[in-house]
């Protein structure tokens, strides 16, 4: 059995029977503590796979926390290509992918299995991949398939849910759904607030999550160390964003037109990069331009 490290990537080579049930790991390469499932078995054989495509682990590890109390097992893709192979291989029951993935656009991904009859039963939820960007924020139009649809700091309060609606009810009742309260408000002094006070409890809790959504964001461009990556990097996530709320305009869009097809949100995405990285204002529309290149030319296949 082979299991990777969710930071580094590093992988490692383990016996099959090591891992019965979820077990921490210590990466000898980069130190990060990293959780392991058991691959599908006799045993385990009932529970729902979920897939998790995103390629910042600690994004992923977010997701793990949210979905925690769904019984489950959860197998984690950093880009596109080892997300469509998990995807052939041990069809899960749904995939979660951020729509900028690295190597196959999240759109690109869902296409593919939409397409394919033997994997197009596969739910998939897309997560749009900028915080905090508001400019051009509207509802996606028909998702290239996926069967829903979530913007990152949405996480926390809504993708529990979202997984839940989409589970077979076969599987549904298969499953345990863990419904006891956190730990922090477990205790019998939370028996004696009303309902108000633990609601905001609750909703504070959903804040910080959503804070550590933001900040992981910002650090996942804090850890490119040269400013020309963090402003491709930023750009791609920017256009991706660009395409999965536009699919109708898209596909008549072109190299030669789309900056007329899409002015507006071409124009804003622009002043975005250079408000995100003043380093490269200058060049910001060049960034936009490359990164939509990449996607047109994708698009077109």
């Amino acid at each position: 059995m082979i299991i990777t490290c969710s930071k580094c990537n590093t992988k490692y080579k383990i016996k099959d029977e090591t891992i019965t049930k979820p077990k921490k790991f210590r990466c000898t390469r980069c130190g990060f503590v990293f959780t392991s499932t058991p691959q599908i078995s006799e045993n385990y054989g009932y529970l729902p796979l979920i897939l998790v495509a995103h390629d910042d682990y600690r994004v992923v590890n977010v997701i793990k926390k949210v979905l925690a109390p769904i019984k489950c097992i959860i197998e984690t893709a950093f880009n596109g290509y080892d997300a469509y192979k998990i995807i052939q291989e041990k069809k899960p029951t749904i995939a979660i992918i951020d729509v900028a993935l690295q190597g196959l656009f999240g759109f690109e991904l869902c296409e593919k299995i939409k397409k394919d009859p033997h994997l197009k039963s596969i739910k998939v939820i897309l997560v749009a991949s900028i915080y905090d960007r508001t400019r051009y924020k509207r509802r996606p139009q028909n998702l290239y398939g996926a069967d829903d649809y979530i913007e990152k700091h949405h996480i926390p309060d809504e993708l529990h849910q979202k997984v839940l609606s989409l589970l077979p009810e076969d599987q549904k009742s298969k499953i345990t759904i863990d419904t006891q309260p956190r730990k922090d408000i477990s205790n019998e002094k939370a028996l004696l607030k009303d309902n108000r006070d633990l609601l905001l409890e609750k909703a504070k809790k959903v804040l910080e999550e959503r804070a550590e959504i933001r900040k992981n964001e910002q650090m996942v461009l804090d850890d490119i160390p040269e400013v020309t990556g963090k402003a491709k990097k930023l750009a791609r996530l920017i256009v991706s964003d660009i395409a999965l709320y536009n699919q109708e305009i898209l596909e008549s869009v072109t190299i030669n037109n789309y900056q007329e097809k899409l002015k507006l949100d071409f124009e804003d995405s622009v002043k975005y990069l250079a408000q995100r990285i003043p380093e490269v204002k200058d060049d910001a529309k060049k960034y936009i331009e490359e990164a939509f290149i990449e996607l047109l030319q994708k698009r077109k296949g």
